[in-house]
């Protein structure tokens, strides 16, 4: 109600009031003024009452219905938001289940990948004695007897049996800041006694026995783990995987090593794999064609062991290498055919970065700065140590 309302209520009940006064006394003749007046007075207090009790009512009544009307606001907005809760839980629900789904297809597909490591391992340790009498002068040759080579042997396939296989990081430096931006990976055997026995030892026995395809194998099964580990974190870095020439040309070991690969293509963005000069020289067609595949789903690859600089950088460029490794003895050559500053240049007009590796004194590193390198590996900056030293502090 508006004041003007009020006040026409209020003139209203004195009008009422004074007409009682003037007209009662003249229809009811036992009436005097004074009773009069005060019968006026009691039909103006009457009246009064009578519009106040109307006031409170119509205000309760608004009252109660801007209430009501709050309320049901109020159950509209919690209605929205549950039913926007309720589409929230179920995009979570279903990515949940989206994720397990991927998390239980990359559990799958790694325990595939074991699985067939496991295979290899048996096949190859249950006709380790015939490959070791095939090879029997070589070894005796290239090791100093078939007694060492023998024991050797023993030691590869029970640390394969037994889970004794490490995955060693060793990192790759920013420069000249050698802040850590990548890492190579590499295996490591141990014997029964926990000793390490080094790649140098036991590579050619490797080779020559088949089990390098499974080290090679293993080698990147134990990366991806790494990896899957790390997970958001440092999502830059990236490990560079050797994948040696028996391992290429080997049937068994390639064409799986293509399907995992392009089944788990989220990690081109993390693993490079790396190759001898020598290999990427004189490998099949066939094998690059497999390879391109890689490339096109993001995946990059390396090259090390570099003996020559006489690379075709567009060739490299359009297999998709990313990255050269270069020793400091070769570039800092004064035979060399270009000018040292000129080198790193050179590669970048094709988008390939140089990797100056073996760096291991300050002397070294002082020259190879002097060349513009920006990236560098080495034990100057840090020997190759176990993975779980080198993921704890990721």
């Amino acid at each position: 109600m508006s004041v003007f309302f009020h006040i026409i209520l209020v003139v209203g009940n004195i009008l009422i009031s004074l007409l009682a006064t003037i007209y009662v006394p003249g229809l009811v003749s036992d009436i005097d003024p004074l009773s009069a007046r005060i019968l006026g007075g009691a039909v103006f207090l009457f009246l009064l009452q009578l519009h106040i009790l109307l006031f409170v009512v119509r205000v309760n009544k608004e009252d109660v219905t801007d209430r009501l009307m709050a309320l049901h606001q109020d159950y509209q907005v919690y209605q929205d938001q549950l039913e926007q809760t309720r589409e929230e839980t179920e995009k979570l629900r279903e990515q949940v289940k989206n994720n397990e789904l991927g998390q239980n297809k990359e559990i799958v597909n790694e325990m595939k990948l074991l699985q067939t490591l496991l295979a290899q391992v048996v096949e190859k340790s249950s006709g380790g004695s015939s490959v070791t009498s095939k090879n029997e002068t070589s070894l005796e040759v290239r090791h100093g007897g078939d007694r060492e080579a023998d024991e050797i042997l023993n030691i590869m396939h029970h640390a394969l049996e037994d889970n004794r296989i490490d995955l060693y990081l060793q990192p790759i430096v920013s420069l000249p800041a050698r802040k850590v931006e990548h890492y190579e990976a590499y295996s490591r055997v141990r014997d029964d006694k926990g000793e390490v026995i080094f790649p140098s030892q036991y590579i050619r026995l490797a080779e020559d026995s088949g089990l390098v395809s499974t080290l090679d194998n293993l080698l990147l099964f134990r990366c991806i783990q790494v990896i899957r580990r790390l997970g958001t974190r440092r999502p830059n870095m990236r490990f560079f995987c050797n994948i040696s020439s028996v391992s290429l040309n080997d049937k068994d070991f390639f064409p799986q090593f293509v399907d995992f690969m392009l089944d788990n293509h989220e990690l081109a963005d993390r693993l490079v794999f790396e190759f001898t000069q020598q290999d990427v020289q004189r490998q099949a067609n066939n094998i690059w064609a497999s390879l391109a595949t890689l490339g096109k789903r993001g995946f990059r690859f390396s090259v090390d062991n570099v003996q020559t600089l006489n690379h075709d950088l567009s060739d490299l460029a359009a297999r998709y290498f990313k990255y050269v490794k270069l020793n400091p003895e070769l570039l800092l050559d004064e035979n060399i055919d270009i000018e040292r500053t000129d080198i790193k240049e050179a590669y970048s007009r094709y988008d390939i970065e140089l990797i100056v590796e073996k760096i291991e004194s300050d002397a070294t590193l002082v020259e190879v700065l002097d060349c513009g390198i920006d990236r560098g590996q080495g034990y100057l900056f840090g020997e190759p140590v176990l993975s779980s030293d080198v993921t704890s502090k990721l």
